[in-house]
């Protein structure tokens, strides 16, 4: 036997509120259109209920009026809320006393949504509490999606979820890992993979406990030494030397440009010797200073016996371009300290992190590192790489200001619409 379908009764209420054009829209597609259809044809005075609806006219139409106003709606919402909120408070009394974080967070969370549209103190004294209950309610309530512990909805500044896996992405790539976080905070913006302030990005990193590959070292405060103001202005060239896990002792020649910070070339030897020195600033004459068509060039050296011999004839016969050499704190005040720094992070950023067993192995290991220094991020060049500046990029600092602004925006945007804790309830 086919069963039959059972029918849906309606309170009175409903069937008024219909007349009234009250029902929310939601509750109007429940209905079926049928249903309704015979409600608008229905004589409403031979209605169960109708006598009642003529005792309450006057509220009837008041509530007429508050389902066409916003604001009307928006107050009429608050004070269910606080009647909700107060049944709340004294049902769960004993709970909230006790400390409970979670029925805590209910509270404060459905006061901060009156307090948008009354303000808090109104809130408070609706709920017939003080401030100083309100401020105990809120004392220790944490975000488990923050972490900064605070309401992403309440705080929608905070970075997205997936901006901090971005960041944990890049500082535990084995190709970043010998990157400063400057560098590897530049190499991320530049990818577009996310923007934010340098400042935040270090924030996150310690938050997240990143812990970087570092080699220890003493810190030293140097003054400003000398800027050039376009490339191939100023050359640096320097050795230093570094020991192979064989004991054998071997000699990094290096020659860097001022204004690009680019490393334009090396030798490396097992001896320290002037011909290296002239060999390496005659190819970065070559390959560099003749095609730009400079004219003048200053090079900068220690005295160290390396920038002798060889290096002066060469540095005098030099035509195109004219060479004027210094020797640093000897012919000026300043050390040669750029390309010292150079040579620094050669060794704490990449040489030290790698087991390198005899020369041979230093040499091929050398021109991966000194490709690497010269294709990465450097902070003092605002994220730019020193082959971007020597090929004449520079930073556009208007540009990078409206990456942050829209992702400042996306980030609000999203964080609000978060169903995270207390401020989602």
């Amino acid at each position: 036997m086919q069963s039959c379908r059972s029918k849906t009764c309606y309170h009175p209420y409903l069937l008024v509120a219909f007349h009234l054009n009250c029902l929310p829209d939601n509750m109007l597609q429940i209905i079926p259109r049928s249903t309704r259809f015979d409600w608008d044809k229905r004589d409403l005075q031979n209605t169960f209920g109708y006598d009642w609806f003529l005792e309450n006219k006057d509220l009837f139409h008041t509530l007429q009026l508050v389902a066409i106003n916003k604001k009307l709606i928006s107050i009429n919402r608050v004070f269910l809320r606080v009647i909700a909120i107060k049944r709340f408070i004294k049902e769960n009394a004993i709970g909230i006393q006790g400390g409970r974080m979670s029925l805590k967070a209910v509270v404060v969370s459905n006061i901060q949504k009156i307090g948008k549209i009354v303000g808090v103190a109104k809130a408070l004294r609706y709920l017939d509490l003080n401030f100083q209950q309100y401020t105990r309610l809120k004392r220790n309530i944490t975000c488990r999606f923050s972490l900064y512990n605070t309401c992403r909805v309440k705080h929608p500044p905070q970075l997205l979820q997936k901006e901090i896996e971005t960041i944990k992405t890049y500082c535990l790539q084995p190709g970043y890992q010998f990157w400063s976080l400057c560098s590897l905070y530049h190499q991320m913006r530049k990818d577009g993979a996310a923007h934010m302030r340098l400042s935040t990005f270090y924030k996150y990193v310690s938050l997240l406990n990143l812990k970087r590959s570092r080699v220890f070292s003493r810190r030293k405060n140097h003054t400003l030494g000398i800027r050039a103001t376009a490339p191939f202005q100023v050359l640096h060239a320097d050795l230093t030397e570094f020991k192979t896990e064989d004991q054998k002792k071997a000699y990094i020649y290096l020659v860097q440009d001022n204004y690009s910070r680019a490393i334009l070339g090396y030798q490396v030897s097992l001896e320290r010797r002037a011909c290296h020195t002239f060999e390496n600033l005659s190819k970065v004459k070559a390959e560099y200073l003749v095609p730009a068509n400079i004219s003048e060039c200053m090079l900068l050296t220690d005295d160290g016996s390396e920038n002798y011999g060889e290096v002066i004839q060469w540095i005098t016969g030099s035509d195109a371009p004219k060479i004027r050499h210094v020797i640093a704190q000897v012919d000026i005040h300043y050390s040669n300290s750029m390309i010292e720094a150079a040579n620094k992070q050669l060794k704490y950023r990449f040489l030290y992190h790698q087991k390198i067993n005899n020369f041979p192995n230093l040499e091929n290991y050398l021109s991966k590192a000194i490709l690497d220094f010269n294709h990465r991020p450097h902070g003092v060049l605002n994220g730019l790489s020193p082959m971007e500046v020597l090929q004449g990029k520079t930073y556009n600092k208007e540009n990078q200001n409206n990456l942050l602004s829209l992702s400042v925006q996306r980030r609000i945007s999203e964080n609000q619409q978060l169903k995270c804790c207390m401020g989602s309830f």
